[in-house]
């Protein structure tokens, strides 16, 4: 249960946000016994519980089977479900989850769970406003260690002549009784392509355009690529190079068109535009602007790598900061944060990995770094995962894994994995790139066959075949890009970088 607003308190750490990063520094912290106050002004578990993780995924699961009845012309059947069916269902399990979430946190030994508007007022100062029955209610609370993670909200980008209720982000789209007969959706990034794929299911016949001359723009060309088939076979008309440049509510039209010029195509009888071209930080309005916290140009309030803002005892997590974008991300950085108030002593380690899932069918899952030109001294492998034996008995056609490696010594620098399980297969490169274990050391590691691990498995074989059978050249190749990177390090540190290109 929440408490009601009363009289000041202090206690040892205030948490004004109750999303992901939010929940994770409360809980942690409350279990080093810290008398935590955790402050919520919207609906429990933010964006991710009521309008972005558990919504979305459960929309992609429910939504295979209305695909599946389709499929097998099971229409008639009263118990098939529907496209609205399966959007209240969704609703129907969100909110269940967030109810759960207040009485689970609420209750929870160390925390005290208030819904309310906080302010930082001052270095360890928070002022609290709710409504309350007897009126509006505010105090002031103080604790040595503030922590705010407020999230984010979708970034809203004008589309001329498209009224309102046509109008969705991802705090909208969830809220639909009926599935669009047509939806245009803007932003071919993980949210746009996730609601294709859910509602090219549900029935809607979906267009998807972007700016960027690829879907998922930061992807490699040869994973967008096989992306791009898989969904195109799925029936998403995908248009990447394209933007909405205005909509025409009497014939329903959407005008399209590159990116500053002028339209040259349109999309007919558009019931409904989903814009999902990103996030803004929740950074102001809350006083973090009056207290000294310093922004990013993005917005983003700054931290160091502990989590601490520029102003003593003011800490960031989740989405607020440069660290956020995803629930896992959001959760690791509360847990340095947790680290860093409760046992300050100890050492952090290094900076979390960034592993990435976009759940679209298939999935694609990435991390670390990896250009789209390998460098000279990274071997990249790519491996055509319908081409294993159990993208055989599945019945995939589309999936590629590409891991970058440094040569000879087996570091790894990235991989990209677009196919079934994508989302699980990626944590054992985190893992490997958290402990540092070199590719070499995979040889030899047993995988259940069948499974789609089996293309990992012929990753590290082409790896060691391409390194033992040439050890010299591996090593030469690898030494020659060391002493060019160290040399240019020390050029670079004593100002000679430019006069000695300029001899050029």
């Amino acid at each position: 249960m929440s408490t009601p607003l009363t009289t000041e308190s202090s206690y040892d750490v205030i948490v004004v946000g109750a999303g992901s990063g939010g929940l994770t520094a409360a809980v942690g912290l409350s279990r080093f016994s810290k008398r935590v106050l955790l402050v919520e002004k919207g609906p429990m578990g933010g964006d991710c519980t009521n309008t972005g993780c558990i919504p979305s995924k459960s929309l992609l699961h429910l939504s295979q089977d209305v695909a599946q009845a389709r499929n097998h012309n099971q229409e008639q059947l009263a118990e098939t479900p529907t496209g609205s069916s399966v959007l209240e269902r969704v609703r129907t399990r969100r909110d269940q989850l967030a109810n759960h979430e207040v009485d689970e946190f609420g209750s929870m030994d160390g925390i005290e769970l208030v819904f309310a508007t906080a302010t930082i007022v001052g270095p360890q100062r928070v002022e609290l406003r709710a409504q309350t029955a007897t009126g509006p209610v505010t105090v002031e609370v103080t604790a040595p260690n503030v922590v705010v993670s407020p999230g984010s909200k979708p970034r809203r980008i004008p589309v001329p002549g498209l009224p309102e209720y046509r109008y969705l982000t991802n705090e909208e789209i969830f809220e639909l009784t009926d599935p669009p007969a047509r939806l245009a959706i803007i932003g071919a990034g993980p949210v746009g392509l996730e609601m294709a794929v859910a509602f090219t299911r549900l029935g809607s016949d979906v267009v998807v355009l972007d700016a960027a001359d690829q879907i998922l723009p930061s992807l490699l060309p040869e994973a967008a690529k096989v992306l791009t088939e898989a969904l195109t076979a799925q029936g998403i008309d995908l248009r990447p190079g394209l933007v909405a440049h205005g909509y025409d509510e009497a014939t329903g039209t959407l005008a399209i068109g590159p990116l500053g010029a002028e339209p040259n195509d349109a999309i007919s009888d558009v019931d409904a535009v989903l814009v999902a071209v990103g996030r803004i930080p929740n950074s102001k309005g809350m006083g973090l602007e009056d207290v000294g916290v310093n922004f990013a140009p993005s917005g983003h309030v700054e931290v160091d790598a502990k989590g601490r803002t520029a102003v003593d005892g003011l800490w960031a997590v989740g989405d607020v900061t440069l660290n956020g974008g995803t629930t896992h991300l959001a959760n690791a950085w509360g847990r340095r944060l947790i680290q860093a108030i409760a046992l300050p002593y100890l050492p952090l380690g290094d900076e979390p990995e960034r592993p990435a899932v976009t759940y679209t069918k298939p999935e694609v899952a990435t991390i670390g770094h990896q250009p789209t030109e390998a460098a000279r001294d990274v071997i990249r492998i790519t491996v055509d995962i319908a081409g294993v034996d159990r993208a055989y008995t599945d019945e995939v056609d589309h999936g590629i894994l590409i891991v970058d490696v440094r040569r000879f010594t087996g570091k790894i620098l990235g991989a990209t994995i677009v196919g079934p399980r994508a989302g699980e297969l990626i944590t054992m490169f985190s893992l490997a790139m958290k402990a540092d274990i070199a590719f070499h050391k995979w040889y030899g590691t047993v995988y259940p066959y069948p499974t789609y691990g089996d293309a990992i498995s012929r990753a590290v074989d082409e790896y060691m075949s391409a390194t033992m059978s040439n050890l010299p050249s591996q090593f030469g190749v690898w030494a020659g890009a060391r002493v060019r990177s160290v040399a240019g390090r020390e050029l670079s540190a004593a100002g000679l970088v430019g006069r000695v290109r300029g001899r050029g």
